[in-house]
C-alpha cells in the first residue's frame, strides 16, 4: 500500500472513530459526570452545547461557570468535546480534545495531558514512543508552560496545530488553581493565568480551551494580572434546563435501551429534585437506582403491555422514595456503607468509613460544604486503617453503580493517587455527613476548632509551665484523643508532640491537686472530731457541775449543819475535779492545734464552753454564798465549823471561775497562722510521710524509726505520721514551702533521706510560688510524698 494511501486510510479509520456509537452499560450514569464517550445518552443541552461551540470558535477561551452541580463538566465532556469532533470531521478538520484538573499540580497536570494528546499525532513527528518518549514531552511541555503569555504559540506549534489539526484543552475545576495557590504559592497559578490570557489575546491557528468553574470563584480571577479582563470577555453562566429540557434529558435515554420512563414519573422526579443546585445528579442518580432495580435485575424486568412495546418500562408504581430523591441517595449510601463494612470488616464495628468521609469533606470561608480530594497514602495514616483495609472500603464506594467516589471503576489505585468525592450532592443529602448537630461533616469542624484550642494552651503552658488543663478538661481531651493521631493534626495547624506534653503535664497536675485535696479532707475531719469531743465533754462537765451545786443546795436547806458542811466539802471536790479535767483537755487541744492547724477552730470552741463553765461554775459559788449566809443563822460551834468550810470551797470556786476564765481569754488570742513565724532556731523541722499503696507501710515505718534520731541543722526531725493517700505523684519528692528553708533544711533532708533509701530517691520540690504566702502552713514543714512502687531500705 503507498504512503498515501495508508494516509487515507488512516483518515477514515478515525472518522469512522468519532462517529461510532457505543452505548454505555447503562442509560444513567448515576451521582458522577458524564464523560466525553458517554455523548450518545446526554439530552437536554443541546441548545447551551451550541451556544458554548459558537463562542469558544470566536474567543478560543471560554470559561463556563455556574453552581455546582448544575452540570457544567457534564455539558463540555459529553456535549462540547464530542460536538467539535464529529461537526468538524465532516470538513476534513481533526480536533483533538484532553482533559485535566489542577490539583495539586496544576502546571504538571496539564503537561502530562498535553503530552498524552501529541503522542496520539500520526505522520507529523510526534516523538518517540514509549514511557522515555512520553516523559521527555511532558517535561517540554512543562517547560514551554513557563513562558507566560508566550506559552500558548509554543504549545500549538509542539502539538502541531493549524486550520485542519486543531486543539481543545478543558481545564476542569479550574477553582482548584485558587486553592493550590493558597497552599503552596500563587507561581504556578500566575503562569497559568497569564497563557490564559496570552491565548485570548494573541491566539495561534488551531488552539483552544475551555475551563469550568464554580461562579463564587469569579472574584478570586483578578488576583491574576489582565486574567480578570480575559473572563469578562470570554464567560459562559450556564443557565438552568427548562422543563422540556428535562423531560428529554430523563426519557430518551431509556429508548436507546429499549425501555421506557413515563411521563407521569418523569413529572414526579422533577418536583421531587426540587429545582436547586443538586436537581440534575440526584434525578440520575434516582434513575439509575430504579433502572437497575427494575430493569437490569433478573426476573424483575418490567415488559410492556404488548408485543414490540418497550422491553422495560418504569413509572410512578417502581418510585417508592418516602424522603424524595435525596432520602434515596441517603439510604444507598447507608447500604454501600454496610456492605463494605461486611466485605472489609468482617461486620465489626468500626468507624474507618467515618473518618474517610471527614476526611474527604470541608467547610469553606462561606460556610458551605466542599470537597477535599486526598491522596491514598495520606488517609490510611489520618484513618489508621490498614492500606488493604482502606483500599476495600475505597473500591466499595467507587464501583460501577455507586460512583460516591472517584477515580470510579476498579482499576488498582496507586497510593499517591488522589480520592474525591463525585459530586458535593453526597456530602449535602447523605444524612450521615449532612445532619446539622450531629453529622460527620460538623463534628469534623468541631474537632477542628477543639485540636486549635488546645495549640493556644500549648503556647501558654509553653510560656508558664503553670498553665495546664483543668482536672475535668484533662479527662475529656484525655479521651478524645485516644481517636487521633499526627497525621489527622495536621490538617489543623499539626503541633502533636506540643499537645502531648500539654496532656502529661496537666495530668500530672490533676494527680497532686487529688492528692492534696485527700490530705486536706482527712485533715477536716479530724478537726470536726475533735470539735465534737470537745464540746460534749464541755456540756458534760457543765451539766456535772450544775446539778450537784442544786443537789448540795437541797441538801444544806433540808439538813442539818453537819450535812451541810459534807455537801460543802463534796461540791468542793467535785469542783476541783472538773477543773483538773478542763485544763487537762484544755491543754491536750492546745498541743493538738500545735500539731495541726486545722485543729485551731477547736480550741477556740473548747475556750468557749470554758467560759461557759466559768459562768456555770460562778452561779455555783453564788449559790454558796446563799448557803453560808443561811449557815450562819446557828450561833454554836458546828455551825462555825459550816461557814468557814462553806467559805473555802467559796474562795476555791472563785479561784477556778477566775483560772477558767483566763484559759478562755488565752485560747480567744489570734490562731498560730496569723502570728508571725518563729525564728528558724526556735522551732524544730516537721516532716510528714505519704505513701500511695498500704504496701509501703511497713518500709515506710522503718524509714521514720532510723529518721527519729536525725538531727537538722540545730534541732531533731520531728515525725507526726505517715498518711496513705488514693491519688499520689508520679515520682518520689520532698517538698518545702518557703524558699530559704528549701536551701538550708530542704537539702539536708533530701541528703539524709539519699543515704537511708536505696530505692527510690525523691527530689526536692520547691512550693513555695504557691504556698509562700500562705500563712496556715508553719514554718520548718516539710512533706515526703512517694509515687507507687516498692520502697526499698539498705540493710543495715
Amino acid at each position: 500500500m503507498s504512503p498515501g494511501a495508508a494516509v487515507a486510510s488512516s483518515a477514515d479509520e478515525r472518522f469512522d472513530a468519532v462517529f461510532a456509537i457505543h452505548l454505555p452499560a447503562r442509560p444513567y450514569p448515576g451521582l458522577r459526570p458524564f464523560e466525553q464517550h458517554e455523548w450518545p445518552i446526554f439530552f437536554g443541552r443541546e441548545r447551551m452545547t451550541d451556544e458554548i461551540v459558537d463562542r469558544l470558535l470566536g474567543h478560543r477561551l471560554l470559561v463556563v461557570h455556574g453552581d455546582s452541580g448544575c452540570g457544567k463538566s457534564s455539558l463540555v465532556r459529553a456535549g462540547v468535546l464530542p460536538r467539535l469532533e464529529q461537526e468538524s470531521a465532516r470538513g476534513g478538520v481533526r480536533w483533538r480534545t484532553c482533559t485535566t484538573l489542577p490539583r495539586a499540580a496544576p502546571l504538571w497536570n496539564l503537561a502530562r495531558a498535553l503530552a498524552a494528546l501529541d503522542a496520539t499525532r500520526e505522520g507529523e513527528g510526534g516523538g518517540e514512543g514509549g514511557d522515555e518518549g512520553l516523559e521527555a514531552r511532558t517535561i517540554a511541555f512543562r517547560r514551554t508552560l513557563n513562558f507566560g503569555r508566550e506559552a500558548p504559540a509554543a504549545l500549538a506549534e509542539l502539538l502541531g496545530c493549524g486550520p485542519r489539526n486543531q486543539v481543545c484543552i478543558l481545564v476542569d475545576q479550574f477553582e482548584e488553581l485558587f486553592e493550590h495557590a493558597r497552599r503552596h504559592g500563587p507561581e504556578e497559578a500566575a503562569l497559568l493565568a497569564a497563557c490564559l490570557v496570552g491565548l485570548l489575546d494573541a491566539p495561534p491557528a488551531g488552539l483552544y480551551a475551555v475551563l469550568t468553574m464554580r461562579s463564587e470563584f469569579l472574584g478570586a480571577c483578578s488576583r491574576y494580572e489582565g486574567f480578570a479582563e480575559a473572563v469578562n470577555r470570554a464567560q459562559y453562566l450556564l443557565p438552568r434546563m427548562e422543563h422540556d429540557d428535562l423531560m428529554r434529558a430523563i426519557r430518551e435515554p431509556a429508548v436507546l435501551y429499549d425501555g421506557e420512563v413515563t411521563r407521569e414519573l418523569a413529572e414526579r422526579l422533577i418536583v421531587d429534585g426540587g429545582g436547586g443546585q443538586d436537581q440534575l445528579p440526584l434525578i440520575q442518580h434516582g434513575l439509575m437506582l430504579l433502572h437497575d432495580e427494575g430493569a437490569r435485575a433478573p426476573g424483575q424486568a418490567v415488559v410492556g403491555p404488548t408485543p414490540g412495546a418497550p422491553a422495560w418500562r418504569l413509572g410512578v408504581e417502581h418510585y417508592r422514595a418516602e424522603n424524595g430523591l435525596a432520602g434515596l441517595l441517603s439510604a444507598h449510601a447507608d447500604a454501600v456503607q454496610a456492605r463494605a463494612e461486611r466485605q472489609c470488616f468482617g461486620g465489626e464495628a468500626t468507624r474507618v468509613v467515618e473518618d474517610l468521609f471527614r476526611a474527604l469533606t470541608d467547610i469553606n470561608a462561606e460556610g458551605q460544604a466542599i470537597r477535599r480530594p486526598c491522596a491514598l497514602e495520606r488517609l490510611v495514616a489520618v484513618t489508621g486503617a490498614t492500606e488493604s483495609a482502606l483500599r476495600c472500603v475505597v473500591d466499595a464506594f467507587r464501583a460501577d453503580g455507586v460512583s460516591f467516589l472517584k477515580p470510579y471503576g476498579h482499576e488498582p489505585l496507586r497510593a499517591d493517587e488522589l480520592i474525591d468525592i463525585s459530586h458535593e450532592a453526597l456530602i449535602r443529602c447523605w444524612r450521615r455527613i449532612a445532619e446539622a448537630r450531629e453529622g460527620w461533616l460538623a463534628r469534623e469542624f468541631r474537632n477542628g476548632l477543639v485540636w486549635r484550642a488546645l495549640l493556644v494552651q500549648a503556647d501558654s503552658f509553653e510560656r508558664d509551665p503553670g498553665n495546664v488543663l483543668g482536672a475535668t478538661t484533662t479527662d475529656e481531651r484525655e479521651r478524645w484523643l485516644r481517636r487521633r493521631n499526627p497525621a489527622w493534626a495536621e490538617r489543623y495547624g499539626g503541633g502533636w508532640e506540643r499537645v502531648q506534653r500539654l496532656i502529661a503535664a496537666s495530668v500530672e497536675a490533676r494527680a497532686l491537686r487529688t492528692a492534696e485535696r485527700e490530705v486536706a479532707e482527712k485533715q477536716r475531719q479530724e478537726a470536726r472530731r475533735l470539735r465534737r469531743r470537745s464540746r460534749a465533754l464541755a456540756v458534760g462537765l457543765s451539766v456535772l457541775a450544775f446539778t450537784s451545786a442544786l443537789g448540795g443546795l437541797a441538801w444544806q436547806q433540808s439538813r442539818i449543819a453537819e450535812d451541810a458542811r459534807r455537801v460543802a466539802e463534796g461540791e468542793r471536790e467535785l469542783a476541783l475535779t472538773a477543773r483538773d479535767e478542763v485544763v487537762r483537755q484544755l491543754e491536750a487541744l492546745v498541743e493538738a492545734r500545735e500539731a495541726e492547724a486545722a485543729a485551731r477552730a477547736a480550741a477556740e470552741a473548747v475556750a468557749k464552753e470554758a467560759r461557759q463553765s466559768a459562768t456555770a461554775l460562778a452561779s455555783v459559788v453564788d449559790e454558796l454564798e446563799r448557803a453560808t449566809t443561811a449557815a450562819n443563822a446557828p450561833a454554836s460551834g458546828d455551825g462555825q465549823a459550816v461557814q468557814r468550810s462553806l467559805t473555802e470551797a467559796k474562795s476555791e470556786l472563785r479561784a477556778q471561775v477566775s483560772n477558767l476564765s483566763n484559759i478562755a481569754v488565752q485560747q480567744a488570742a489570734p490562731p498560730l497562722s496569723a502570728a508571725p513565724a518563729p525564728p528558724p532556731g526556735t522551732l524544730a523541722p516537721r516532716m510528714w510521710i505519704y505513701i500511695a499503696e498500704e504496701s509501703q507501710r511497713k518500709a515506710a515505718e522503718a524509714l521514720e524509726t532510723r529518721l527519729r534520731s536525725v538531727r537538722i541543722g540545730d534541732a531533731a526531725l520531728e515525725l507526726p505520721g505517715i498518711v496513705l493517700v488514693k491519688a499520689a505523684p508520679t515520682r518520689s519528692m520532698l517538698r518545702c514551702f518557703r524558699t530559704e528553708e528549701c536551701r538550708q533544711d530542704g537539702e539536708a533532708l533530701v541528703r539524709t533521706l539519699a543515704g537511708l533509701l536505696q530505692s527510690p530517691k525523691p527530689s526536692l520540690e520547691d512550693f513555695s510560688t504557691l504556698y509562700g504566702s500562705s500563712g496556715s502552713i508553719r514554718a520548718r514543714h516539710y512533706e515526703l510524698w512517694f509515687a507507687p512502687g516498692a520502697i526499698v531500705l539498705p540493710a543495715r
